[in-house]
């Protein structure tokens, strides 16, 4: 069973849920709280509000608009490798040549400022065991797969 609830934070702290957030899915329950980025988790869970992520199978990201959450999730996305191509030139007049090379340097993924400029139809997806996805946001209430799997009010 799947409960999808939006606006989470506005529903207060639920000791039942957070409790069980590690068991659920061992017994088939799914649980998809929506939030509108981290300070409302933290706020509503204090030091538990990391139960919930890290007991997340899939972590949905969009919207980002505040720092401490894009901040969060660049952290998550992790680090790449850039490659730049370099040029030497010998300045000595006995002499002559130039010299190419590569220089590798780690950079974030996404820096917290790419994270806040992510498309709007887009998101972040962490599910895991696996990379990140960068993938177009579906609207399950306007998803024909969906239809008649949720209730509307």
């Amino acid at each position: 069973m799947l409960y999808l609830l939006d606006e989470f934070a506005a529903l207060g702290h639920l000791a039942a849920v957070e409790r069980a957030m590690g068991l659920m899915a061992g017994y088939g329950v799914q649980l998809w709280p929506i939030l509108q980025d981290l300070h409302q988790l933290r706020a509503t869970y204090g030091a538990k509000a990391g139960t919930f992520l890290s007991n997340a199978g899939v972590l949905q990201v969009s919207g980002v608009n505040d720092n401490d959450t894009a901040k969060f999730v660049s952290d998550m996305l992790g680090q790449t490798t850039a490659v730049f191509q370099t040029m030497g030139r010998a300045l000595d007049s006995e002499k002559s040549g130039v010299s190419y090379g590569e220089q590798h340097s780690a950079r974030p993924l996404m820096t917290p400022d790419e994270v806040r400029n992510f498309p709007q139809n887009g998101e972040l997806l962490f599910i895991a065991g696996k990379r990140p996805i960068m993938a177009n946001k579906l609207v399950y209430y306007a998803d024909p797969e969906f239809k008649g799997l949720f209730d509307p009010a």
